[in-house]
């Protein structure tokens, strides 16, 4: 009886109603294809393989090691959960194509991770730093291992959301007040891939290559991955 009350007084909160009016069901499928992600990810992470194609360049050799940008790389991953989860509140049409341009990503990064293994050798044998940065890039570096890293998801994801500020009609997206602190927070995302010698600069420039894929795919050509309505679908299935 009691939890009965509960969940009835939840149905009749502004926030169930909010919800309920949003169809937050519609980022289901998204969150699905994060799980066959992870899962597709993490077994690559330990097959046993012997044979990696090394990324590594001179070019690499001349940035430098800086155990600081471990805060913007660490925030990407509430950084992004953040965006997209705005972005499917305030803009539903620009949800779909953030939500497309992240999949073509990271299924074309999964598919060469599996046929064309790849790594790096740029981290440095031992981190002379102390303080937090410095023991947050070693716990970093003792779970990530430096293989599978081309294209590099971080700045492939990154510049996919930072798109959003220019692609989207929303007038809160298009303010100054989100798209200077954004786009900057961006770029030190992107940066510290190549600053902590997670990705070369190869890794980065393939992702933004991508990203210029992606983007004519969806933004120019309307490849684009639509859920469909809870109404529209029921309205479907009586005509069936």
């Amino acid at each position: 009886m009691i939890f009965t009350n509960i969940k009835e007084g939840l149905r009749d909160t502004k926030i169930m109603k909010f919800l309920k009016d949003q169809n937050v069901s519609q980022i289901i499928p998204f969150l699905l294809y994060l799980v066959f992600y992870m899962i597709w990810f993490s077994i690559l992470e330990r097959l046993p393989r012997t044979r990696f194609f090394d990324l590594s360049s001179e070019l690499d050799t001349y940035i430098p090691f800086i155990v600081e940008f471990i805060i913007p790389y660490l925030s990407w991953f509430l950084f992004q959960a953040v965006w997209v989860v705005f972005v499917f509140f305030v803009d539903r049409k620009t949800y779909e194509q953030l939500t497309t341009m992240l999949m073509i990503g990271m299924t074309v990064f999964l598919v060469v991770s599996t046929f064309l293994p790849t790594k790096i050798s740029l981290r440095p044998y031992y981190i002379e730093s102390r303080g937090i940065c410095a023991f947050l890039v070693r716990r970093l570096w003792a779970v990530d291992t430096p293989t599978n890293v081309w294209p590099s998801i971080h700045v492939f994801n990154t510049t996919a959301l930072m798109m959003t500020l220019f692609t989207s009609q929303h007038p809160l997206l298009r303010k100054n007040a989100v798209r200077i602190p954004v786009v900057f927070w961006c770029g030190m995302i992107v940066l510290s891939t190549m600053f902590l010698k997670q990705h070369s600069v190869g890794d980065v420039l393939a992702a933004l290559a991508l990203n210029g894929i992606a983007y004519v795919l969806v933004y120019n050509w309307g490849f684009v991955v639509r859920v469909m309505e809870p109404k529209k679908r029921a309205r479907r299935r009586r005509v069936m």
